[in-house]
Parts: C-alpha cells; sequence; structure tokens
C-alpha cells in the first residue's frame, strides 16, 4: 500500500467565531443590565433623598445608583424644622409611588432601602443630616 499523503482540512470557523459572538452577547446584556440598575436605583434614591434646601454637603460616601451611599449634610435650620421637611417629602413619596403602576417605580421601590436621620449639630447651631441609600445590595 503506497503511503499518500493525508488531505489537508479545511478550518472551520464557525465553532470559535460562534463562541466569541455568544460571549459578546451576554457582556452586551449584562452591561445593558447593570446600566439599567443603576439609572432605577439612582431615580429611585434621588427621589426618597433629596438634600436638604439650602444645606451644605459636608461629606458623601458613594453616590446615589448601586451599592450603598451616605451623604452628611449640614444646614442652619433646627432638627425639628428639617425633619418635618423630610417627613412630609419621605412620606408624598410613599403614598405616590404605592399606588403607581409604573413598572420602574415599583422596581425602585422593591430594590431601594432609604433611611435619614436629623440631629442637632455639633456646635448648637442648626443641623446634622444624615442621608443613606442602599440598592441592589
Amino acid at each position: 500500500m503506497p503511503d499518500r499523503p493525508m488531505p489537508k482540512r479545511r478550518r472551520d470557523w464557525r465553532g470559535p467565531i460562534g463562541c466569541v459572538v455568544v460571549i459578546g452577547g451576554i457582556a452586551a446584556c449584562l452591561g445593558i443590565a447593570s446600566f439599567s440598575l443603576d439609572a432605577i436605583c439612582r431615580a429611585g434614591l434621588s427621589q426618597r433623598l433629596p438634600n436638604y434646601p439650602d444645606a451644605e454637603v459636608v461629606s458623601q460616601l458613594g453616590s446615589f445608583g448601586m451599592g450603598t451611599t451616605v451623604i452628611v449634610l449640614a444646614s442652619d435650620d433646627e432638627p425639628d424644622v428639617v425633619r418635618a421637611w423630610y417627613g412630609n417629602i419621605t412620606g408624598e413619596y410613599a403614598r405616590e409611588s404605592i399606588g403607581s403602576t409604573d413598572p420602574v417605580v415599583q422596581a425602585s421601590r422593591s430594590l431601594t432601602r432609604a433611611d435619614w436621620d436629623v440631629t442637632a449639630s455639633e456646635d448648637g447651631s442648626g443641623s446634622q443630616i444624615i442621608l443613606f441609600g442602599t440598592c441592589v445590595n
């Protein structure tokens, strides 16, 4: 039997290219989902925890979005005035969001957690406001 050279096999690039396309599609979907969740978190927390009018930002850890955000504000107003303002704002948001059929509002309400605390400032004049928000944690 004579030795015949083996015929060269044609490389089929469909398998590797298909894998790259699938991996790229998964990465794109994850990126879009992450961007969308961050936007929902940012919108929801910004509505639930607005900065007090004319308050100065003392420190900020994170920005409203996915993760945890802590903002410390200082205001010249008395703590009772600031507490009443935040009570009205958060109560109004709760009433509006509970009755909403908007899926973005419903997602925001279920994904976010917002808390605030108002105390007298250390120097005794005005208020210290702490805003605490978490989303997708």
